[in-house]
């Protein structure tokens, strides 16, 4: 992990422009959120947040991607969402002591740190960030509603194809898909055996193409009508 000064580190200067900080915190806030920050850059595969740690304050994601996973019986980890550039990690650690999730890097990313005392004072001074905030609390509850539905509805087919069509729309990757087999099997809450199988079935039938590193979704309808009468 490499860490900036505050200089280079500085919002007013970042080109991010999905970030919660710079489209709904004032400009006073957003320097003193500058000067108090920390920023660093995370290696592919190296953790961001560690379950179970003390929670520090709220990391936002300047650049890059990362999975959010929770570890259960016997070690199993389930990959619960991912995350890109703009998006935060962290929030449901925010209240309590410890955080409920990890974080780890799926590739090289700038995050920023911005402790639970500025974040407070920066929630109760900026009325918009903090309702932006409940906003996305809201549509991250959504999803993992519809996705804890769609678990014990689905097939294994559904569930590959669900998690196909997640990724796609989330990097907003022109339907190629760059995640680990593991990665992509924990996020569809089948085993790699499985995933494998269906991907497999997916290539001889013309909807997707594989490669070493990429899926490539090639009918993208299909795996939509797929999913579509659940």
């Amino acid at each position: 992990m490499i860490k900036f000064n505050t200089q280079e580190s500085s919002c007013n200067q970042c080109l991010t422009q999905d970030c919660f900080i710079k489209k709904y915190c004032s400009e006073e806030y957003m320097t003193i959120i500058s000067n108090a920050k920390e920023t660093s850059v995370y290696r592919q595969n190296q953790y961001i947040a560690y379950e179970g740690n003390t929670v520090l304050g709220l990391f936002f994601i300047q650049s890059g991607k990362a999975k959010i996973i929770s570890e259960g019986i016997n070690g199993k980890v389930q990959v619960i969402r991912l995350t890109k550039q703009g998006d935060i990690i962290g929030h449901r650690g925010l209240g309590g002591e410890k955080y409920p999730i990890s974080a780890i890097a799926l590739e090289e990313s700038h995050i920023c740190l911005i402790d639970n005392d500025t974040i407070y004072e920066a929630f109760i001074d900026n009325p918009k960030l903090t309702y932006e905030l409940m906003v996305y609390y809201s549509k991250e509850l959504r999803y993992s509603e519809t996705k804890i539905k769609n678990q014990t509805q689905m097939n294994v087919r559904e569930k590959v194809a669900d998690a196909l069509l997640y990724c796609n729309s989330l990097f907003n990757e022109n339907s190629r898909i760059q995640l680990k087999r593991q990665d992509l099997a924990a996020l569809a809450g089948i085993n790699s055996e499985q995933l494998s199988r269906i991907l497999s079935e997916f290539k001889k039938e013309s909807i997707i193409s594989l490669s070493k590193d990429e899926i490539s979704i090639i009918n993208q309808d299909y795996l939509k009508k797929l999913i579509a009468s659940l």
